[in-house]
């Protein structure tokens, strides 16, 4: 190989490898973008007892009503949901503490219910 064309392989690479620190830094900004859009919808689902699909459908309507990006929204919500946890503490908290400390258990009763319906229907 030629000198020039070393010289050429040299500046691909070097591009190449460039272009894949923009897809990486693009792919985790989304991906942080996307974590506290799923954070906020969480806290919906938890406090109106909705599923994700409605969760979403608020921050979504809050967004345009409001001409907001729907990132914003979602931050301010969950700074908000968050900070008023702290401060407020639900009246049920007992009873979230239990659920969970003991969300194991559940599991593995759940698991050998499973176990026992298979052996079961395997008879």
């Amino acid at each position: 190989m030629s000198v020039e064309a070393d010289r050429q392989a040299s500046v691909d690479d070097s591009g190449l490898a460039a272009q894949r620190r923009e897809v990486y830094e693009a792919v985790r900004e989304i991906a942080e973008q996307r974590a506290v859009i799923e954070q906020a919808k969480g806290m919906l689902m938890f406090i109106y007892g909705i599923d994700a699909d409605a969760a979403f459908d608020i921050l979504r309507w809050q967004s345009q009503q409001h001409n907001v990006k729907l990132r914003l929204v979602a931050e301010q919500i969950a700074k908000d949901m968050t900070e008023l946890a702290r401060t407020t503490p639900p009246r049920n908290r007992i009873t979230h503490d239990r659920l969970l400390l003991t969300a194991h258990q559940r599991i593995a009763d759940v698991a050998a219910r499973q176990r026992n319906g298979q052996s079961e229907a395997g008879d």
